[in-house]
This record gives C-alpha cells, sequence and structure tokens, in this order.
C-alpha cells in the first residue's frame, strides 16, 4: 500500500515525458506537412492530401493513448488527495484547498491540453509530500510541514531540471521553476492562516457526552462508556432542541465530556489539544476557556481515543477545536441552554 503513491506518480512522470516525446514528432510531421503543401502542385497536394487521410499512423494513436493515461493517473492523484482532505477535517474550513484540487480536477478532467499536464503533476505532487512526509518522519507538526515543503521543491526542480535536458524549452523552464516554488509556498501560507490540516491525521468518532468511564473489558481490552444526557447538538445548519435537560442538571459533578478518536497512520505521533471555546455574541468571537492536551500514536484502526471535561459549563454556544500542534484535526460545536 505504502508504494502505491510513489508507483502513481513515477507512471504520470513516464507518461508525461512519452507524450510530449510524441507530441514533438506529430508538431514536426504537421509543420512539414504544410511546407510540403506550399510547395507543392496540384496533383502532388492530391497525392500528399491523399496519403494524409489514410488514417492515424502510429506515433498519433500514441500520443492519442499516452494523453489519455496522463489524464487518468493524474486523476488519480488528485482523488486520493481530495480523499485525504475529507478524511481528515472539516470541509467548510478548508474550503481552499477543495477548490485547488477540484480546479486541477476539473482542468485535467475538460481543458487537457490548454493548462499543461506538468503543471497539475506537481500539484499533485506537492499535496502527495504534504501527506506522507509526516508518515515519513513518524511526526505531526510544524516542523514536519516545512519540511514536506522543502521536499516538494527540491523534487518539482530536479524534476524541471531533467525535463529541460530532455525537451522544455527556456520559457516553459522558467514558468516550471517558478511554479515549482509558488505552489508550495502557497500552501505554506494557507497552512499559518490554518486553511490546511493536520494531515495525515484524521478526526474519527467525536462528541459531547453527559459521562465518558474509561474501563477495561473481560479481555484486557480498554473500553470507553459513553453517555449521552440532555445536549442540544449544532447540527451545522439546524438545531436538535427537544429532549434536553436544564442547565442545572448538567452542572453535576461529572460536568460535560467531549470524546474524539484520532485516526493515524501507524507510528505517527502528535500532541493533540481538546481546546473548549465559547461564542462571544457581542464581539462576534470564539473565546477559549480552557484546554487539554495528550499525546496520541498511530495504529489502532478506529483511532486513539481521549476525553475531555468541562465543568460548571455555563449556557450559550460552545464548541471544542481538536488541534494537533495548533493546526486543526477538526472541530464540534453544542448550544447549552
Amino acid at each position: 500500500y505504502i508504494w502505491i503513491g510513489p508507483i502513481d506518480i513515477a507512471i504520470v512522470l513516464l507518461f508525461i515525458i512519452f507524450r510530449q516525446f510524441f507530441k514533438r514528432i506529430l508538431n514536426k510531421r504537421k509543420k512539414a506537412f504544410r511546407e510540403d503543401l506550399k510547395k507543392a502542385n496540384k496533383k502532388e497536394k492530391e497525392t500528399i492530401q491523399e496519403k494524409k487521410g489514410k488514417g492515424p499512423t502510429f506515433v498519433e494513436k500514441m500520443n492519442t493513448s499516452t494523453t489519455y493515461l496522463v489524464s487518468f493517473f493524474l486523476g488519480t492523484l488528485l482523488s486520493h488527495t481530495l480523499v485525504y482532505y475529507f478524511r481528515s477535517t472539516d470541509p467548510f474550513q478548508m474550503w481552499p484547498i477543495f477548490l485547488i484540487v477540484i480546479l486541477a480536477s476539473l482542468a485535467n478532467e475538460f481543458l487537457y491540453g490548454i493548462v499543461p499536464d506538468i503543471l497539475l503533476f506537481y500539484i499533485a505532487l506537492t499535496f502527495f509530500a504534504v501527506f506522507n512526509v509526516p508518515i515519513a518522519l513518524n511526526r505531526v507538526n510544524n516542523n514536519t510541514f516545512l519540511i514536506s515543503i522543502l521536499v516538494s521543491v527540491i523534487a518539482t526542480s530536479i524534476i524541471t531540471t531533467i525535463l529541460q535536458r530532455i525537451y522544455l524549452s527556456k520559457k516553459e523552464f522558467i514558468l516550471l521553476i517558478l511554479f515549482s516554488i509558488f505552489f508550495p509556498f502557497l500552501l505554506l501560507r494557507l497552512y499559518y492562516i490554518n486553511y490546511i490540516p493536520a494531515v495525515p491525521l484524521g478526526l474519527g468518532e467525536s462528541g459531547f457526552y453527559s459521562l465518558v468511564e474509561r474501563t477495561r473489558s473481560e479481555t484486557g481490552k480498554t473500553e470507553y462508556i459513553k453517555e449521552e444526557k440532555g445536549l442540544v447538538e449544532n447540527k451545522k445548519f439546524f438545531f436538535l432542541e427537544d429532549d434536553y435537560y436544564s442547565l442545572e442538571t448538567l452542572k453535576g459533578e461529572n460536568g460535560i465530556y467531549f470524546f474524539s478518536s484520532i485516526i493515524s497512520p501507524a507510528d505517527v505521533t502528535a500532541q493533540i489539544t481538546h481546546s473548549w471555546e465559547k461564542y462571544d455574541a457581542t464581539n462576534k468571537a470564539w473565546i477559549k476557556q480552557s484546554e487539554v492536551k495528550y499525546d496520541v500514536s498511530g495504529g489502532r484502526e478506529d483511532g486513539y481515543r481521549g476525553y475531555s471535561l468541562k465543568q460548571n459549563i455555563s449556557s450559550g454556544e460552545w464548541r471544542v477545536r481538536v488541534l494537533a500542534d495548533e493546526r486543526l484535526v477538526g472541530l464540534k460545536k453544542i448550544i447549552i441552554k
């Protein structure tokens, strides 16, 4: 499984080179064909046109085939990116990333030849580095993200240099070098304004509960018993306001618990924070009230589980942001009456 991404990248790059090779041959033949038509007399023109109309040549067939193959494997790479981000966090919070990936996917599907395939390949390659460098380093934090950006810049610059020796013109070379630097640093900017989640971590099961207990089963495995009483949750676009307990009932000694499971690849570690925040209607801002931190390590299929407790909670709109090194993994909201 770990080799699927690198193999896909290698296949795309190989077919891009093949496609450009066949495209260059076709362009030379078309140029020669137009020059022959200009020089030929009427009878010679008919002969040239007749030869041209006998059907696609081997080079034309290979050009068409490699075009489809590049588009197919590029679409696979971009779809992997989209799945990773949907799995990782709230799509409404990370809309710039989805916009980039969706526009790149649409360009790959409908604007092929207008948008150079190598630019779309660099976008997919940069996202791949952002996802997989933390897995290789077994850590998710700001430093690993910076390293992934550096890896992306170095990789795309090396590829551009190799392609320049094969077929790139000076103008194309400069364009690709600029893009190979610009796009990773665009992601870096989005990262620091919190529009990129803490990939490859993802938020699994999560929610607010009146009681969370950690117990051990007869088999010795750790289990979490969760009881939900009287909690009125904000379901993004509407409120569930039936069958809730009074605030006084919820202010008992147990308080309100927030439970979350963090989906993490094997051996990847990170420090997770539950940041409890309340909405200030006057200032129209979320104010942090408290936070709980704990370390997670990957490898468990259902995620690394943890919970935090908020006692004597006041009425109003609350949310818990689940963070990894100050990067958003996911969030949940709740209305307390």
